[in-house]
């Protein structure tokens, strides 16, 4: 569920979401089935809020796509995933792309949206 997007649809969501007409804007989702191969799988994984419009149904159906999905079911993984931080097993650190400090939360998230400066993640430290 990627929040910001260029093209029409975002403008259409966003108005949408707005007048309080669909909760969520599902520009992610509609890329990956317009990107899926016929016959392909697709699988949304993590917090999808609920009702959206101009889901694109007939590329589904079209293209015969295998539509599952599922909650992200942290509380279970994240004890093992520390353990294994903690033996280095497992490396985090290229992640955190950008760390800065509270004050510049703004330019932050800013650089997070707009995906400048090769940011994957910005993180803030009081």
């Amino acid at each position: 569920m990627e929040a910001h997007h260029d093209g029409p649809d975002f403008a259409y969501d966003q108005l949408k979401q707005q007048l309080r007409l669909q909760t969520d804007r599902p520009t992610a989702v509609r890329e990956a089935i317009f990107a899926a191969r016929k016959g392909g799988s697709l699988f949304v994984l993590g917090v999808f809020g609920g009702f959206v419009d101009k889901f694109p149904l007939g590329a589904v159906m079209n293209k015969g796509l295998t539509l599952r999905s599922a909650q992200q079911h942290g509380h279970r993984y994240i004890p093992m995933l520390l353990e294994r931080m903690e033996r280095d097993e497992l490396v985090t650190e290229h992640l955190a792309t950008h760390v800065m400090s509270l004050d510049e939360g703004p330019e932050g998230y800013a650089m997070f949206k707009k995906k400048t400066d090769g940011c994957v993640r910005a993180v803030l430290w009081p």
